[in-house]
C-alpha cells in the first residue's frame, strides 16, 4: 500500500514538474526567423542614436547622427515617441529639459514648438520619423525603438503607418510587451525585438519622481517572461550586471541577442563574444 502511495506521488510531481516546465518554455517562447529575414541584424555594430557627439554639434537622434552613421555603414538606432500634435518624432527623453530647455514632456508640445529650439546649443533640431527615413532611405538598417508606457495602440498604428511604404530593412523594439503584442497582431510582417534588463532606477531617475516597478513585475520583464505575449523576432538586453550563464540562457531562444549598451573598448573586449550584435555609442572599437 505504502508503495503505491510513493509512486502515486512521484507521478503526480513528475506531472507537476513537466506542467510547470511547459509553461515556464511557454513564457519565454519567441518566434524564430529564418536567416534572410533577419541576418542583417548582426551584419554591422548598432549605432545608438546615430553616430553622435552630443558635446561638438552633432547630437543624439539627429540628422546628422543618422547621416554620420550612414556614412560608417552602421545600423542605426533610434527612439519614437508622439507629440501633442500626434506627430511622430525621433527622440530618446520623454521630457524637453535636457536637450531642449524646455520644461515638460514631448507630448505636452506640438511639433512646430518642439522645433523652434535647437539640440544642445547645435544647429539640429527634432526631426519627424519620416524626414530621418527619407534620409536613410534603404541605406542601413534601422531598429525603431517605441517608446510607450500608455495605452497601447494608436501611436502604434501611426508609427506602422509611416513605416509601411519604407523599402529599407528595418525592426521595431520596445520594452513594452504590450507594443510589440499590438504589432504582432497587426503588422506580423514587421519583425520586432523585446527589449528587456534588470529595471533598476538610477538616483537621477528616482530624483525626477520615477518610482520603481514591482518586485513581481521586474522578475517577469527581466527573465523574459511576457515573451508569450511578444513573441519577439530578437533579444535586445542590458549588458551591465548580465552574467555570462545568464546570457547562455537567454541565447537557448535561438533567436539573436543584441547587447545594449558599450562605451568604450574595454566594455566591448568583455563582451564581444557572447552577443550576435552590439549597440554601441562610440565607432571607435577595434
Amino acid at each position: 500500500m505504502k508503495s503505491k502511495t510513493k509512486l502515486f506521488l512521484r507521478g503526480v510531481l513528475l506531472v507537476l514538474f513537466a506542467g510547470l516546465f511547459g509553461l515556464y518554455v511557454y513564457l519565454r517562447s519567441a518566434e524564430v526567423l529564418s536567416p534572410s529575414q533577419i541576418d542583417w541584424l548582426t551584419s554591422t555594430l548598432i549605432a545608438h542614436r546615430g553616430v553622435h557627439d552630443n558635446e561638438n554639434g552633432t547630437p543624439e537622434n539627429t540628422l546628422a547622427a543618422f547621416k554620420s552613421a550612414i556614412d560608417h555603414g552602421l545600423i542605426i538606432e533610434l527612439d519614437v515617441q508622439s507629440t501633442k500634435d500626434d506627430r511622430i518624432v525621433v527622440v530618446h527623453d520623454d521630457d524637453l529639459e535636457r536637450l531642449l530647455g524646455l520644461a515638460g514632456k514631448v507630448k505636452e508640445y506640438t511639433y512646430d514648438e518642439i522645433i523652434q529650439r535647437k539640440i544642445l546649443n547645435s544647429d539640429q533640431t527634432i526631426p519627424l520619423l519620416s524626414d530621418v527615413l527619407d534620409l536613410i532611405d534603404g541605406k542601413v538598417p534601422v531598429l525603431i525603438e517605441i517608446k510607450n508606457d500608455q495605452e497601447v495602440g494608436e501611436f502604434e498604428s501611426r508609427v506602422a503607418q509611416i513605416l509601411e511604404d519604407y523599402e529599407g530593412r528595418f525592426a521595431v523594439i520596445a520594452f513594452n510587451p504590450y507594443t510589440l503584442r499590438w504589432f504582432r497582431d497587426n503588422a506580423p510582417d514587421i519583425v520586432r525585438g523585446q527589449i528587456s534588463g534588470h529595471y533598476k532606477v538610477s538616483e537621477e531617475d528616482k530624483l525626477k519622481g520615477k518610482k520603481p516597478r514591482v518586485w513581481y513585475e521586474r522578475f517577469m520583464l527581466s527573465n523574459l517572461l511576457v515573451n508569450f505575449e511578444s513573441r519577439p523576432n530578437f533579444i535586445v538586453y542590458e549588458i551591465k550586471d548580465t552574467s555570462v550563464a545568464r546570457i547562455r540562457w537567454f541565447k537557448e531562444l535561438n533567436v539573436p541577442l543584441l547587447g545594449y549598451t558599450i562605451d568604450n573598448q574595454e566594455e566591448y573586449d568583455q563582451v564581444k563574444g557572447y552577443y550576435d550584435n552590439l549597440i554601441v555609442n562610440t565607432v571607435d572599437l577595434d
